[in-house]
């Protein structure tokens, strides 16, 4: 009788001992890190948040018949990444999901076009397509070197291409790189009395537009 005691006492521990030593490796197992996939979406997050250290207003250089001046104008921050300055008497909205459209208020058909472009983007295939809109839109466009372009800071354009119909309304594509990413632009002047001055003051607030810093 006393050896069946012994030998249950005996499983009995054993049962306990296993069960304790169960439970203790069940209370240490660590978390997992986050995944390579959600840091990099949170990257991309980062990567479109407006900057909070920008001034709201600040002047900018605008060029018109040679003549320099500084003109007050008003930060914009764009949902794609990006943000500038612009002048009063232009409006900003986005035009599609990828692309946002300065306008001149008293006719918005005079306008500027900005798209922030992914690093991958074919620019060969992007010139070709920017050729045949600006012919399709002028009857007539050419793939021109970028210091054709009056305004120095874009001179180190990526391509420039620029339409011109016999009205003499002009339509003109680049790609220009700003702190290392890459800016799609486009400028919209048919030929009207206000060309005069919108165009130059529409490549001056193009001259502003810089990336989102992280």
């Amino acid at each position: 009788m006393k050896r069946v005691l012994s030998v249950g006492i005996l499983f009995t521990l054993a049962f306990t001992l296993t069960a304790c030593s169960s439970g203790e490796k069940e209370t240490v197992k660590p978390q997992k890190p986050p995944t390579e996939v959600k840091e990099k979406e949170n990257d991309k997050e980062k990567e479109n948040q407006p900057e909070s250290n920008l001034p709201p207003t600040k002047n900018i250089e605008v060029e018109i018949e040679g003549m320099k001046e500084q003109r007050p104008a008003e930060l914009q921050q764009s949902a794609n990444g990006y943000h500038f300055y612009m002048l009063d008497l232009y409006n900003f909205e986005k035009e599609n999901e990828t692309t946002g459209r300065i306008a001149f208020a008293n006719d918005p058909t005079l306008y500027a076009t900005i798209e922030k472009l992914d690093p991958s983007t074919d620019l060969e295939s992007l010139k070709e397509s920017s050729l045949k809109s600006a012919e399709e839109q002028t009857g007539k466009a050419n793939d021109l070197p970028a210091t054709d372009i009056y305004f120095s800071y874009f001179h180190d354009a990526k391509f420039f291409v620029k339409g011109v119909s016999e009205e003499y309304d002009v339509v003109m594509y680049l790609v220009k790189e700003v702190e290392g990413e890459l800016l799609y632009l486009s400028l919209h002047i048919p030929s009207k009395a206000e060309m005069e001055g919108v165009e130059p003051s529409l490549w001056a607030m193009l001259e502003t537009v810089e990336p989102n810093k992280e």
